[in-house]
């Protein structure tokens, strides 16, 4: 089963929702009854594939051992698979958000009372810039003349983590809106 997940997982991530089961079974190497018996339906493998890539985020952002998903090693990169569902207005898909509540737990243990932004605000700020990176990310590259490299990745994974982490933001809350009223 978890060749046919990582596969349709593949495909969401190439072409968003615009793949057969067929498709999936032939990435997978097996014959397309074989979805069918075990799932059904595209909807539900990929519900079940989408379920389990969270648990295992889940558990990476709890042992501290990932940060958002920025690189591809292992299959394709959560934030794409999100971006994708985002896109095709198919987060329906997505049957619980235990990734991103490991995500807001994670910042709660760093924040200060004080902090003017909420674990949730700093977990949705991150989220956010994942996944834009994700998706405009190469294009602000190319626009601005820019190569991307290590560098900017790293970067990006600082802004990210400083989020989590508690760290100041420069700037003011209030002027972006986020405080709660």
């Amino acid at each position: 089963m978890r060749a046919l997940q990582s596969a349709a997982l593949t495909l969401l991530a190439e072409r968003g929702m615009q793949f057969s089961i067929r498709q999936v079974a032939e990435l997978a190497g097996v014959n397309h009854g074989l979805v069918h018996r075990h799932f059904g339906s595209k909807e539900a493998l990929l519900t079940a594939a989408i379920a389990d890539r969270n648990r295992t985020l889940r558990r990476q952002i709890k042992d501290n051992s990932s940060t958002l998903d920025l690189s591809g090693k292992g299959g394709p990169v959560t934030a794409t698979i999100l971006a994708r569902l985002i896109l095709d207005n198919a987060t329906s898909l997505i049957d619980d958000h235990t990734a991103s509540a490991a995500i807001v737990e994670r910042a709660a243990i760093q924040v200060a009372d004080t902090d003017p932004l909420t674990p949730e605000h700093r977990a949705a700020l991150a989220n956010a810039i994942v996944l834009g990176w994700t998706v405009f990310g190469n294009y602000t590259l190319q626009a601005a003349g820019a190569s991307t490299n290590n560098e900017v990745e790293a970067a990006l994974r600082t802004i990210v983590n400083n989020l989590l982490d508690g760290e100041p933001i420069s700037g003011s809350a209030e002027r972006f809106g986020i405080l709660e009223s």
